[in-house]
């Protein structure tokens, strides 16, 4: 067994398109539908499909509250970790927590994708 992917259900998938390419993903449209899939340099895939693509199948679907599940995004340097959140946040998209010396020995700031989910980034120090 192993972690072949994630999926990320967004009320607007263009919008998240272009707030994950900020993290190098490099999202594709599959078939006529609002799904998106892309593969991550670790292996791992991100499935993004469309609130009204999940409501098709499941009508009684309805988008959770807060981010149970959060991606973390590994950066090269702390300084990296700087610079992509101040990209992130100064193209509009949101901040959950700026960028900090954290006690576990990493450079770490949490963003939001466009529909709430927290994804953070870190560097080791």
């Amino acid at each position: 067994m192993s972690l072949d992917a994630i999926g990320i259900v967004a009320e607007n998938p263009a919008k998240s398109v272009e707030f994950y390419a900020l993290l190098g993903v490099a999202f594709v449209k599959m078939g006529d539908h609002d799904h998106y899939d892309a593969k991550t340099a670790s292996g791992v895939r991100i499935l993004l499909d469309s609130a009204a693509l999940i409501h098709s199948f499941d009508p009684t679907w309805q988008k959770p509250t807060g981010s149970g599940v959060v991606m973390c995004f590994k950066q090269a340097s702390a300084a990296a970790v700087d610079a992509l959140y101040a990209r992130i946040t100064g193209t509009g998209f949101g901040s959950k927590h700026v960028p900090w010396d954290a006690f576990w020995g990493q450079r770490y700031a949490c963003v939001l994708d466009p529909d709430g989910n927290q994804v953070d980034l870190f560097a080791d120090l």
